[in-house]
């Protein structure tokens, strides 16, 4: 039996442009009010090709409608190009970046432009979420890319708890998420979660217009 040829996308000729903006690391302030548009919802399909204009590996992800951030926005499908997936024996991915799977449930920090070949979100894994269940509330709770809780948001920045293992690894599974119970935080809620980013959402654009 043939082992998948598993690659790292380097995107060498991005490279200037990722040391100087793409993977700085923002806050949480800079991700909310930097995103076009913050959308959640569950993954449907992933369908991977290969690109022969780039060489890579890219691979479409559709999102059933669900969830959009704003009073006016109203659910629609939502379809993604990203760069990385597997093709045959081939797997290529971005460093850093989440494995996205079928029936994830995600909270998309969105750029104005999704086309490029450093994907469609802002800070790139920054600006992905995965929503999980918490097992002692049934509640859903916000977790990073890497899957670990958020327990709380202080000085713009995540408090996160700890899940048991890596996810965002190549071929990882998703790993549940445990009671997060560190100096009495629990996990925060989406809807907590959703409506701090609505609010910074709601302040900047108000701030723009003085």
């Amino acid at each position: 039996m043939r082992k998948p040829v598993t690659s790292l996308v380097l995107l060498l000729g991005a490279a200037a442009w990722l040391n100087a903006s793409t993977v700085v690391r923002l806050s949480f302030s800079q991700l909310s009010t930097l995103a076009q548009r913050v959308e959640a919802g569950r993954i449907e399909r992933i369908t991977s090709y290969h690109d022969p204009s780039s060489g890579r590996i890219m691979s479409r992800i559709e999102i059933a409608p669900w969830r959009p951030l704003g009073a006016n926005a109203a659910p629609a499908p939502l379809s993604l190009e990203m760069t990385g997936g597997a093709v045959g024996d081939l797997r290529q991915w971005i460093a850093g970046f989440p494995n996205l799977q079928v029936g994830d449930r995600v909270v998309l920090f969105l750029a104005g432009d999704t086309s490029t070949p450093l994907g469609p979100t802002v800070g790139l894994w920054q600006g992905i979420f995965f929503i999980a269940t918490d097992p002692a509330t049934g509640a859903d709770i916000i977790t990073d890319h890497r899957r670990r809780p958020v327990v709380g948001i202080e000085n713009d920045e995540l408090v996160l708890g700890q899940a048991p293992g890596e996810a965002g690894a190549p071929g990882a599974r998703p790993l549940p998420i445990p009671p997060v119970r560190q100096a009495g935080a629990g996990p925060l809620t989406l809807n907590s979660f959703l409506g701090r980013v609505q609010a910074l959402r709601a302040a900047s654009a108000a701030a723009a217009k003085r």
